[in-house]
């Protein structure tokens, strides 16, 4: 009798025990596939940012084809200039208005930049791009932009760096509205530009394709960020605004010793 009792009850921890492992074997299968949904959902929507990151970028650029007038004294196209034309060297900064990093390049950069244009033996480029105006209310970096380029097309490039420095000077934070039209025209007539002479084509973006297409050069250039400074067409690489300064000097005495 306690023999029969002993196999009955042997079957029957066998049947639980069989059991509790189907049990778990569900169990598992069902973390493993919400391990799988939450590893596939993650991915997904990282490539939803990704892809919407670069749609709003190719939506900023140029893609109708249209063409632009560049104001009268940019050179290479795009830029403003300090210096000589023919000098040895040439420094292109590329820049946004709204970048805080590239505020803080022209504070620590600025005034050693001019002492290098008015040796004669280097040429600084300012080519202003467009590519953060998702980070204003107002398209301030389009905005900005297009003011620097009407100030030089009607009082010249001496004028228009006045008047860059001082927007710079100015600088407002990412995510505002930036700088109104009038308080940048109230600066450009301080620099020096003539108020009848830049107040419609400020405030009618009068140059706004060539911004977009300044823009679009930049990024087919292989630039994705600002500041980017270039010594004789070679990208100058750095971690830190002071770092940039020394690698640009650097640059340039290496290209002036050459």
């Amino acid at each position: 009798m306690s023999k029969r009792q002993s196999n009955a009850t042997k079957q029957a921890n066998l049947q639980r025990a069989s059991e509790r492992a189907a049990i778990r074997a569900e169990q598992e299968a069902k973390e493993r596939r919400t391990r799988a949904f939450i590893v596939t959902g993650t991915v997904a929507a990282v490539l939803v940012v990704v892809v919407a990151l670069v749609v709003g970028f190719q939506a900023s650029r140029d893609t109708t084809g249209r063409a632009a007038t560049s104001p009268a004294g940019a050179v290479d196209g795009y830029a403003l200039p300090i210096g000589q034309d023919d000098a040895p060297v040439v420094v292109t900064v590329y820049e946004d208005m709204m970048c805080p990093f590239c505020g803080l390049f022209e504070s620590i950069s600025s005034e050693r930049m001019k002492e290098y244009a008015e040796s004669g033996d280097v040429q600084v480029r300012y080519h202003v791009v467009s590519f953060l105006d998702r980070a204003s209310e107002t398209r301030y970096s389009t905005r900005a932009a297009n003011a620097i380029a009407v100030v030089l097309d009607t009082a010249g490039p001496e004028v228009a760096v006045a008047f860059h420095d001082a927007l710079f000077a100015n600088q407002p934070p990412e995510g505002g509205p930036g700088l109104p039209d009038e308080q940048m025209i109230e600066m450009a007539v301080e620099a020096g530009a003539d108020r009848a002479a830049i107040e419609g084509p400020i405030a009618d973006l009068a140059f706004e394709q060539w911004v977009v297409n300044s823009t679009g050069e930049w990024s087919d250039r292989g630039f994705t960020g600002t500041p980017t400074v270039t010594v004789n067409d070679e990208k100058v690489e750095f971690t830190s605004a002071e770092d940039l300064l020394a690698g640009t000097e650097a640059a340039i005495d290496e290209a002036l010793a050459d």
